[in-house]
């Protein structure tokens, strides 16, 4: 079994903070991420933080905000390419419009 992530030991308001940081980072930039959180206390391998800023951001992706009220999920046959596209128009809009092209 895999060692249990650092993360899930961490109140939630602290982990709250750490969603922030690397939201404000747009995911990216491991380093600075790193940086910013060891000045708060929390020191946590690379590895361990990128596993855990790509769950996070697949997460927050699954996520709709009060203005997308509509999450289509795309797959790409050839290739298994998924994607998640979040809208504001109706589900039944989106169905239109892709059956007016197709």
């Amino acid at each position: 079994m895999p060692p249990s992530s650092i993360f899930n030991s961490l109140i939630p308001l602290a982990l709250d903070r750490v969603n922030r940081i690397i939201r404000e980072h747009r995911y990216v930039n491991l380093s600075k991420i790193q940086e910013q959180l060891a000045k708060d206390g929390l020191d946590v391998k690379r590895s361990t933080l990128h596993r855990y800023v790509v769950a996070l951001k697949k997460r927050d992706a699954l996520l709709a905000r009060p203005e997308e009220d509509t999450i289509v999920t795309i797959v790409e046959r050839s290739s298994g390419e998924v994607r998640v596209v979040k809208t504001a128009i109706t589900a039944e809009a989106v169905a239109a419009l892709i059956a007016s092209k197709a």
